[in-house]
């Protein structure tokens, strides 16, 4: 029951692959059949001609009203027949002329189709080729803006080094101002610290009057008064070598004097 449903499956791809007539092709068949018949024609005209000739020599032999009417017959059929034949042998040309119009739709069809399956291989190869494109474009489209890129990157890039060195050396600028007010300040400072020592050093030498009380108490004893001058004498001498260091220690001078 199975091989026969195979067989069966089997005829239907056949008749599927099977191809389609053509138009010129059924033209050709319907020429092929009208020559035919244009042949078969032919041999009747020439059958007819036969008999008008047999009937001649028949009514030429002898004269008898039978001889007529078989040339006559004859005569008439072969008009019949001649009528046929030349309206075969329009047939023929007209076959002839649908057989090549067809022939040329059929150059157009095939053209057509060689064509479509030209611009469907045409378009396979294309699709085929659509990766490889893609990516060789995007490779390309990646490197030309990559590279402009990198040219408005170094632009920018040398516009805010730019920039950025400005605020340094204002920032610098500020800086080395700062640092000379503080040193004008500190300087200010040292100055008014020495000024504020000065009067200190006088309050301390204005002490030495009380040396007068002690000097006073000398005439008690003379020997000991005049060894005194002495060694104020000595002490004058050095307070004599420190007196143009310091103010102070020059006025003490004089006073020791009176």
């Amino acid at each position: 029951m199975k091989k026969p449903a195979m067989k069966k499956s089997a005829k239907k791809v056949a008749a599927k692959k099977t191809l389609k007539t053509t138009a010129a092709q059924k033209a050709a068949v319907k020429v092929t059949a009208v020559q035919t018949k244009l042949a078969t024609q032919a041999k009747k005209l020439t059958a007819t001609r036969v008999k008008i000739s047999d009937a001649k020599t028949k009514l030429t032999a002898k004269a008898t009203p039978a001889a007529r009417r078989a040339l006559a017959a004859a005569r008439k059929a072969f008009k019949v027949a001649n009528a046929k034949f030349r309206s075969m042998q329009n047939d023929v040309k007209a076959a002839k002329s649908s057989l090549r119009l067809a022939q040329i739709s059929d150059s157009v069809s095939a053209a057509e189709a060689a064509a479509k399956e030209a611009l469907a291989a045409t378009e396979a190869r294309m699709q085929k080729k659509v990766s490889a494109d893609l990516a060789a474009a995007v490779k390309k489209f990646e490197e030309r803006w990559t590279k402009a890129r990198s040219a408005q990157d170094a632009k920018k890039l040398k516009a805010a080094a730019k920039k950025l060195a400005a605020k340094v050396k204002a920032t610098q600028k500020k800086a080395e101002a700062k640092v000379k007010a503080e040193g004008a300040k500190a300087a200010a400072k040292d100055k008014k610290s020495v000024v504020k020592k000065a009067p200190a050093k006088k309050a301390v030498a204005k002490k030495a009057p009380a040396k007068k009380a002690v000097a006073k108490k000398a005439p008690a004893k003379k020997a000991v008064a005049k060894k005194a001058p002495a060694k104020k004498a000595s002490a004058k001498k050095a307070v004599a070598k420190k007196a143009p260091a310091k103010k102070a220690a020059a006025k003490k001078t004089p006073e020791a004097k009176s």
